[in-house]
């Protein structure tokens, strides 16, 4: 089933979403939801390099109403004892409804699950929402890429320390 027009989450109602592994025959469906989310997508071919990389997860968020509609995506990865989120779309209905906040959980519940010691990410210097998000989760700013994204757009890079055993 492809992203309707109808709201897939009401923004006043959160809703737990279901997580799952990606696997190739969930391109159409991550593609379309990476084109609504950005301005400069990523191809599909660099969501299937992803898939077969042993340090990459893409963790798909799904509706836990029984219709199992993606909600939002996140790619990770673990290097040494590192995490960092390389991409992170919600659904334009679904965001404020607490699916951002929920992918970024599960990569830090992952990461400290696999003992990394940070995880890191950047975000557009214009995402102002994604970034006070990244802050309430505990995130800090500690430098910048310059036209990271292209066109005069400068990515703030975001790391979060975790507690070490």
């Amino acid at each position: 089933m492809g992203i309707g027009a109808d709201p897939l989450v009401s923004p006043s109602v959160s809703s737990v979403p279901v997580f799952e592994l990606m696997v190739p025959a969930d391109l159409p469906e991550v593609m379309e939801l990476e084109r609504l989310a950005f301005r400069r997508p990523w191809t599909p071919g660099l969501f299937l390099h992803e898939l077969k990389l042993s340090f990459s997860r893409v963790y798909l968020a799904r509706s836990s109403n029984g219709t199992r509609r993606l909600l939002g995506y996140v790619c990770r990865w673990v290097v040494g004892d590192e995490v960092h989120i390389l991409n992170l779309a919600v659904h334009p209905d679904a965001r404020r409804g607490g699916t951002g906040r929920a992918l970024v959980q599960r990569v830090l519940d992952d990461a400290m699950a696999q003992h990394a010691v940070s995880v890191s990410l950047e975000v557009g210097r214009s995402n102002e929402v994604a970034a006070a998000l990244y802050r309430d989760m505990g995130f800090r700013e500690t430098g910048v890429r310059r036209n990271y994204y292209g066109e005069g757009e400068d990515a703030i890079i975001m790391e979060r320390r975790l507690a070490t055993p």
